[in-house]
C-alpha cells in the first residue's frame, strides 16, 4: 500500500467568497503570481513563500480584480505576463460556462483590456497557451479542439475534430508546434499543429478519461481514467510504464509537479481524495495547481486557499506516495 502521511496544510489563505478555480503561473518570470476564480470575479495576486523570499511567513498580495459574467471552468496564464517590464503586463485566459473564452490583459494600473473568443458549442474543459504566447488551444464537450491566434487580433485558426469530448490540452514545453489532446474515450493524441495531424497516440484502455497532463520535460504523459492512473514514457509510447488504481470510484483531475516529474497530484473518489504525499480535508474543491519552482501544491477549499509544502522523497518511478485529501467536489453544470 502507498504510504500516507496525515498532515494539515502548511499555509492557509482565507477569502470572502468560494473559490472555483486556482492556477499558479507556470512561467519562471511570473512564478509568484496566482489567479483565483470566484463566482463573478477573477483575482490576480502575488504569493511570497519563506523558501526563497526575505519573509518569515507566506504573504499574499492582491494585485487586480477582474469581473467575469459566468462561472469559470478553466484558467490559463499567458507567457506574455511579466512584472519586470515597464509597463507591467498581466495576461491570462478563462473559459466560462457560456462556452466562451475571455482574454484579459492589464498593466495593473489604468489599462485593462479583455477580448472574447466564440466558437465552441458546449462546455470548455481546458485551455492552454503555447510557450511563445502566439496560440491558445481549447478543448470542449462539443468534440473539438480549437486553435486560436491570440497575439494581436484574436481569431480562430483551426478546428481539430475529436471522437469524444476533449478533456485536457497541453503544449510541449520547448517545441511550440506540438500539442497534447486527451479525449474522454481514453485516447490521447500528440499533434503537429502546423500540419494538424496526429504524430503519436496513446490509449488508456479504460473510460472515462477525466484528465491528462504532460510533464515539464515532456518525456512523460499521465492521465486518470475510471480511477486508473496511466503513465507513458513518450519515447516508448506503445505500452504504459505504469497502470494502477489511484481512486477506487473514479478520478477527476491530475497535475504533474512543475519541478519534479516523479510527483503528481490527483483528486478522485470516494470522498474526493486528493493524493500527493500528505493528507488533509477540504470542503469544496476549487482547482488544483503546483508552483512553478517551489515544492508547493495548492487547492481551493470553499473560501480558503490551502497550500501544502511537499517533502519530496527519492522516487525512481512514479510509485505515487501521494496525498489524501477528502473533499466534496462540485463539478460545473
Amino acid at each position: 500500500m502507498d504510504e500516507v502521511i496525515a498532515c494539515p496544510p502548511t499555509y492557509k489563505l482565507n477569502f470572502a467568497e468560494q473559490i472555483y478555480a486556482v492556477e499558479f503561473s507556470p512561467f519562471e518570470w511570473s512564478q509568484n503570481l496566482v489567479c483565483i476564480a470566484f463566482e463573478e470575479e477573477v483575482s490576480v495576486g502575488s504569493i511570497k513563500f519563506p523558501d526563497n523570499e526575505d519573509v518569515e511567513e507566506i504573504i499574499y498580495t492582491p494585485l487586480r480584480t477582474f469581473h467575469h459574467e459566468t462561472r469559470i471552468h478553466s484558467v490559463a496564464w499567458s507567457p506574455e505576463t511579466s512584472l519586470s517590464v515597464v509597463p507591467k503586463i498581466v495576461s491570462f485566459g478563462v473559459a466560462g460556462s457560456d462556452f466562451k473564452i475571455r482574454l484579459f490583459t492589464s498593466d495593473l494600473n489604468e489599462k485593462d483590456v479583455f477580448e472574447t473568443l466564440e466558437g465552441h458549442k458546449d462546455y470548455i474543459n481546458a485551455i492552454a497557451f503555447e510557450s511563445e504566447g502566439e496560440l491558445l488551444a481549447s478543448v470542449s464537450d462539443d468534440h473539438t479542439c480549437k486553435l486560436w491566434a491570440v497575439k494581436e487580433t484574436p481569431k480562430l485558426l483551426a478546428t481539430l475534430y475529436l471522437k469524444s469530448p476533449g478533456m485536457s490540452v497541453c503544449w510541449h514545453n520547448e517545441e511550440s508546434g506540438k500539442l497534447l489532446v486527451a479525449e474522454k474515450n481514453g485516447l490521447i493524441r500528440l499533434y503537429n499543429v502546423r500540419s494538424q495531424k496526429a504524430i503519436m497516440s496513446m490509449d488508456a484502455s479504460v473510460v472515462p478519461l477525466m484528465s491528462a497532463d504532460w510533464s515539464l520535460n515532456s518525456l512523460k504523459v499521465a492521465c486518470v481514467s475510471a480511477g486508473e492512473l496511466v503513465l507513458w514514457d513518450v519515447s516508448r509510447p506503445s505500452r504504459p510504464v505504469i497502470s494502477r488504481t489511484l481512486h477506487t470510484e473514479g478520478s477527476l483531475i491530475i497535475k504533474f509537479s512543475r519541478n519534479n516529474e516523479n510527483l503528481v497530484a490527483g483528486i478522485g473518489r470516494p470522498n474526493n481524495i486528493l493524493k500527493v504525499i500528505l493528507s488533509g480535508k477540504l470542503k469544496l474543491i476549487g482547482g488544483l495547481s503546483w508552483h512553478y519552482k517551489l515544492p508547493y501544491v495548492c487547492a481551493g477549499s470553499d473560501r480558503e486557499l490551502l497550500l501544502w509544502r511537499i517533502i519530496e522523497k527519492s522516487l525512481s518511478t512514479l510509485s505515487v506516495g501521494l496525498i489524501l485529501i477528502k473533499a466534496v467536489y462540485r463539478r460545473r453544470k
